[in-house]
């Protein structure tokens, strides 16, 4: 079975359509809850800059029918009417990216294009499912032009909507308009539900000074706490480098012995995304947990962008956000990267596909106390929708395939 059968199975309906045909027509409206809309596939990693990028962007595991030549070679064939340059170009730039996206590609040697397909040459073991990240989205996707009207030659066929209309508000706006019928579906609610939690949330931490502050943080600070208090639902502690959703431990680790503070005070800087209130609130805790411990910690909020391209000082944290892709071995991946040990990343490359995912949560267990990292929690994509509104599914990664919906028959 093909990577988009699979994708095809795994979807978690959220509502079955309620007897009758599928109705087409009609204009969805949707409000996320946000500031502000990120709309580049390398940083739209919230939940909500993601769901709304998934509006008019096809994530290449849909788009691509993929099949494996040879063990190291993936191949993506595409529908006639799709061009492969631009595709096989924004491979080549996520490879070479500083953004930590680029360690989904670990191993890649070489991208190869043709007519219709392109070759990934020392693609990674598991890369048809990393190929479902929004990292790999093109703008093929099911709503297109600023109207976000329905794409009628989509290859997998049109949308039942004839488009959707997008704002943003704030959570109690966005209940407001929901109530008033003004839109039918918002994004960013606090409705939780079975669907994957993929969106992590970790400190990195400076090496120099990992192993006594890995000890502060894990005797004072209660990641569960910080959840509870600081993250909007869905969300959920997350104590390993790899999530619960894919298979990393759920019991969170025994509360460490409190270590003797740091004399004199160490100064440290805390960096955080600022368009982000849940990472600024975090920050801020951390800051006091931490003062005890003997750190004087500064809090600095950066752009996104600025905050992933920034070089890590020798006294700096960073409190960075990630989406991690629908396979163990692909989240590991990018957590080493974010760990700054990318030369750890080529022995994951040889495993055989049928004992890769245990391997790979084995590995993440033994890693972890090696690390400059302190997993923090996962979020997921809260979802409302009005009663009118039929199947909303999600993907791989718990976001919606609007697509798929219609409205209720008359």
């Amino acid at each position: 079975m093909t990577t988009r059968g699979l994708g095809a199975l795994a979807l978690v309906a959220l509502s079955a359509a309620a007897g009758g045909r599928a109705r087409s027509g009609g204009t969805l409206g949707v409000c996320l809850v946000a500031k502000t809309i990120e709309a580049d596939p390398l940083y739209a990693d919230a939940p909500t800059d993601a769901a709304a990028l998934m509006l008019t962007h096809l994530p290449l595991c849909r788009l691509a029918e993929l099949s494996r030549p040879t063990p190291s070679v993936l191949r993506l064939t595409f529908p006639s009417a799709v061009p492969t340059g631009p595709i096989a170009a924004q491979l080549r730039e996520v490879a070479a990216e500083r953004s930590p996206y680029r360690a989904l590609l670990t191993g890649l040697v070489k991208v190869v294009e043709g007519k219709s397909t392109i070759d990934l040459i020392g693609a990674p073991p598991d890369a048809e499912r990393v190929l479902c990240h929004p990292a790999f989205a093109v703008p093929l996707g099911p709503f297109r032009g600023s109207e976000l009207l329905a794409v009628p030659e989509l290859p997998e066929g049109r949308p039942f909507f004839d488009g959707v209309t997008l704002s943003v508000a704030d959570a109690r706006g966005a209940e407001r308009l929901l109530a008033q019928h003004r839109v039918q579906l918002v994004l960013g609610s606090t409705q939780s539900d079975d669907a994957p939690q993929l969106f992590v949330l970790t400190l990195v931490l400076p090496p120099a000074l990992g192993p006594h502050l890995r000890q502060a943080l894990d005797a004072t600070v209660d990641r569960a706490d910080l959840v509870r208090f600081f993250l909007r639902a869905p969300a959920s502690p997350m104590p390993g480098l790899l999530p619960p959703a894919l298979g990393g431990p759920v019991t969170p680790t025994p509360r460490a012995p409190r270590p003797p503070p740091r004399v004199p005070a160490q100064e440290v800087s805390l960096l955080f995304d600022d368009s982000a209130e849940d990472q600024r609130a975090i920050a801020e805790r951390l800051q006091v947990k931490l003062q005890p411990m003997g750190y004087r910690v500064a809090l600095k909020g950066l752009s996104r962008r600025a905050l992933r391209s920034h070089a890590q000082a020798a006294d700096e944290l960073l409190l960075v956000g990630v989406l991690v892709p629908p396979s163990p071995l692909g989240a590991l991946q990018l957590m080493l990267d974010l760990g700054q040990a990318r030369s750890r990343l080529g022995s994951l490359q040889g495993w055989a596909s049928a004992e890769l995912d245990g391997k790979v949560r084995d590995v993440a267990t033994a890693l972890l106390p090696e690390l400059p990292l302190w997993p923090l929690a996962t979020r997921g994509l809260g979802l409302t929708q009005a009663k009118d509104v039929q199947h909303v599914t999600r993907d791989l990664l718990g976001l919606p395939r609007l697509d798929d919906a219609f409205f209720a028959p008359e």
